[in-house]
């Protein structure tokens, strides 16, 4: 998966704090996921011996002992570099930042991991892929968290003209972790697993098929894999390796970011079914609750709204649905919409007048400011009142 760099809430007592991150993360350019130096496809080839550099042996803590992780492969040569780049400057604020990001995801990723008995480094696996932003979309379209491309959706994941399944933190992990489990069982080795969910099952199948008996390193130190997979591993185990052992690496702010979770509980939430088309506005406004909340634990709503004519399960901070359905039908809201394609000449005046609307209903709605220009072929929401 290619991607680019560039994303809440953990509990209600700091919920202003985490609203400030997602904010800052939807205002960056789009993610580019190879924000470590990517290896030159010639340097690949390298020898089998895997020691620890010397630079990285002489930064480290002696009095500490470093940790072993549960997938081998951090002392590989391939990994080694990746952690000594993972170690500059620019790159350790990177991994603290995608560790802030994290903590309203990880204490749940960490228990699907334990449930599933699943190797806990995988919960960094989300900081090779996006940097932990959930609004993360790649060049070649993969979206979330956990980068899933379309065609890799199915069955866990759905998307359409409201939502989109892959922002889901929640939901993408479920799908994420079972991907990675049903490649475990085929290919019987974590490094070819999680390489496979990089290149997908089916390169990975006509690679391990076309060299039996040979494993992960093999392949990437061969030149099968295509790089950016050949990468991948090592860029997972260097910067797993970096973050279980900052201690031992002398980098003391990287045990601090990742232990801002530690003894942290799943937080628990409120859902809200929905069966029409609700503005966030509105629905803020009769929960009691800041519009930002809603937007930020319903990152997969591609509107400021619930979906029209489908029944959506809307994510809330514990305590602030009770009678909000009750609330929601008597307060009158548009329970139907169509999805409208601009022409030539159209404006959002236009529009507006043509459907008995209001210009703001349709800025609202569609997340635009009524001076935006409107563009051939774009998508509008237009609601529909009864």
């Amino acid at each position: 998966m290619q991607k680019k760099i560039l994303f809440s809430i953990l509990v209600l007592t700091t919920i202003f704090i985490n609203v400030t991150i997602a904010q800052d993360i939807t205002k960056e350019p789009e993610i580019n996921t190879n924000n470590l130096e990517l290896l030159p496809s010639h340097e690949l080839s390298i020898p089998e011996t895997a020691e620890p550099s010397e630079s990285i042996l002489a930064s480290s803590n002696s009095n500490i002992q470093r940790k072993e992780l549960e997938i081998w492969g951090a002392d590989h040569p391939l990994s080694v570099k990746f952690r000594e780049q993972s170690l500059t400057e620019r790159n350790k604020k990177w991994i603290i930042q995608a560790l802030n990001r994290s903590i309203p995801y990880r204490p749940y990723i960490q228990q699907r991991l334990q449930e599933l008995n699943l190797p806990s480094i995988l919960q960094y696996l989300p900081i090779v892929e996006s940097y932990y932003n959930v609004n993360a979309v790649s060049s070649a379209g993969a979206t979330g968290m956990w980068q899933f491309m379309t065609n890799s959706m199915a069955p866990l994941l759905k998307k359409n003209t409201w939502y989109d399944d892959r922002k889901d933190p929640w939901k993408s992990t479920d799908a994420a972790l079972a991907k990675l489990s049903e490649n475990l069982k085929q290919f019987k080795d974590w490094p070819l697993a999680i390489a496979a969910y990089n290149c997908g099952s089916g390169a990975m199948s006509r690679a391990v098929r076309k060299n039996p008996g040979k494993d992960f390193w093999y392949l990437a130190e061969h030149n099968i894999l295509k790089s950016q997979s050949s990468q991948y591993v090592p860029k997972l185990l260097a910067i797993a390796d970096v973050i279980e052992n900052a201690e031992y690496y002398g980098v003391p702010e990287i045990a601090e970011a990742a232990n801002a979770i530690k003894d942290k509980k799943i937080e628990e939430y409120d859902f809200l079914t929905t069966n029409g088309m609700y503005s966030f506005a509105q629905i803020a406004e009769l929960a009691g609750i800041e519009e930002s909340v809603i937007k930020v634990l319903n990152p997969a709503l591609l509107r400021n709204c619930t979906p029209a004519r489908i029944e959506y399960k809307l994510r809330l901070p514990f305590g602030t649905t009770e009678g909000l359905a009750q609330k929601l039908k008597d307060a009158g809201a548009p329970r139907d919409a169509i999805v409208y394609t601009v022409v030539e000449g159209d404006t959002l005046w236009g529009i507006s007048r043509r459907y008995k609307l209001t210009v703001e209903d349709l800025c609202v709605v569609n997340n635009i400011r009524e001076k935006d220009i409107l563009h051939l072929k774009q998508k509008l929401i237009i609601p529909i009142f009864n």
